[in-house]
């Protein structure tokens, strides 16, 4: 009994192990299938050919291209403030308002300095008055002294005749003479005190005439000052003053904005605008309009700015239009020429591995053949060829990580 439940036993182990090796041996069986169609697909990917775009080596100019771009700026922006403290008395345009040159835009009420320059009138005129008096009575006085001086002479030369006759005593003569002493005195003393050809009485009254002339000329400027007038022709694009408002001296009230001339300041770096140059031609590009306008390089500058490190360029537009408006976002460049008649490739075509060019240059037979090259100037799209490629060649400028020499290559298309 005991041995029939033991051959059982060991047949049903049996079993057992038969199917896990039955199991085992399709597993691998299907392992092996499948390794060897990878295999097999791999080896049908090896031999498909590379397609690739060509591009055939032909002398030509080479430039490069300098971007520039910035914001517009109008070709002028005055701020308009009040000179003298005092109140609005009358504010003549809104924002937004088209100005001329010359056109009233605001007044400060004059009443006060109108008082004060109507006094510094009547003071003028009293100068005036007072030099006109100063003169008359100075001639009156000197022609008087020289008269008395005169007639004191006179009488004094009859003295001396007259004394020598025994006539008149010493005493008389003697008081003759010092009366013409005073007489010659009084005209030398009229005649000794000019300033210049002007005697000192009158130029002091002239001088006061024209102190007051020219305190009555600053109120005249400064009553004409509470005025403020458009300096030039232009939109009021900011306005910041109220009729009866009290200002005080030096506030902004008013900017005039004109946008006839329109100008975009670029900045560049040291090698972009060692190629630019005053006169250019450029197309500039105002992405919020989706228009372009022609314009012209006005300005490069001589110095580099030191907080930058950067060179500014103004490019002024030629043509403006209403559509434009300050602050605008531009867009602008120029293709400047690096070498003219040379042979260059895309820089994307070439391998660069430790200092060392390479090309993959297509045989006539479509295959690859990696060739080492020399380069010169480069920009951001082509990179010249000084030696290892020649007029005619072509090389593959595309799927080149699939290559290698002897590959062979599809072309899809050619440049």
């Amino acid at each position: 009994m005991k041995d029939t439940k033991w051959l059982a036993l060991l047949h049903s182990r049996r079993g057992k192990l038969l199917a896990f090796a039955c199991i085992l041996l399709l597993a691998c069986i299907g392992i092996y299938a499948l390794s060897h169609s990878n295999t097999a697909k791999k080896g049908a990917q090896a031999t498909t050919d590379a397609a690739v775009q060509a591009y055939t080596l032909e002398r030509k100019d080479m430039y490069r291209h300098v971007s520039m771009s910035g914001e517009t700026v109008p070709i002028a922006q005055v701020d308009l403030s009040t000179k003298y403290a005092g109140k609005i008395a009358s504010v003549d345009v809104q924002l937004g308002d088209y100005v001329e040159p010359g056109q009233v835009l605001l007044t400060q009420d004059p009443t006060d300095t109108s008082l004060t320059l109507q006094q510094d009138q009547a003071a003028l005129q009293q100068a005036q008055a007072e030099s006109t008096a100063a003169e008359a009575q100075f001639s009156s006085d000197l022609q008087k002294a020289r008269i008395d001086y005169e007639t004191a002479k006179m009488n004094y030369n009859r003295y001396v005749i007259l004394k020598s006759e025994g006539a008149i005593s010493q005493k008389d003569l003697d008081t003759v003479y010092q009366a013409l002493i005073v007489a010659q005195s009084t005209l030398q003393n009229l005649e000794s005190q000019n300033l210049g050809d002007i005697p000192a009485t009158i130029a002091a009254k002239q001088a006061a005439q024209a102190k007051a002339g020219y305190v009555v000329d600053s109120l005249s400027q400064q009553l004409g000052d509470l005025t403020i007038r458009a300096p030039r022709a232009g939109v009021i694009s900011y306005r910041n003053a109220e009729v009866g408002a009290m200002v005080p001296a030096n506030t902004k009230v008013l900017t005039v904005t004109d946008t006839s001339g329109i100008y975009i300041d670029c900045p560049l770096s040291e090698t972009d605008v060692a190629a630019i140059h005053m006169g250019m031609d450029v197309t500039v590009s105002i992405e919020s309009l989706a228009q372009t306008y022609a314009g012209v390089i006005t300005y490069v500058s001589p110095a580099m700015d030191p907080t930058t490190k950067t060179y500014m360029v103004r490019i002024t537009l030629t043509q403006p239009d209403g559509a434009l408006r300050g602050g605008m976002f531009a867009q602008s460049g120029v293709d400047v020429l690096q070498r003219a008649q040379t042979l260059y490739v895309p820089k994307d075509a070439l391998l660069e591995l430790n200092g060392v060019s390479s090309a993959y240059v297509i045989l006539p037979d479509n295959t690859i053949q990696i060739r080492q090259v020399k380069t010169g100037l480069r920009n951001d799209a082509y990179v010249e060829i000084l030696d290892g490629l020649s007029v005619g060649d072509r090389i593959a400028v595309t799927n080149t990580a699939r290559l290698k020499d002897g590959s062979h290559v599809t072309i899809e298309k050619e440049t």
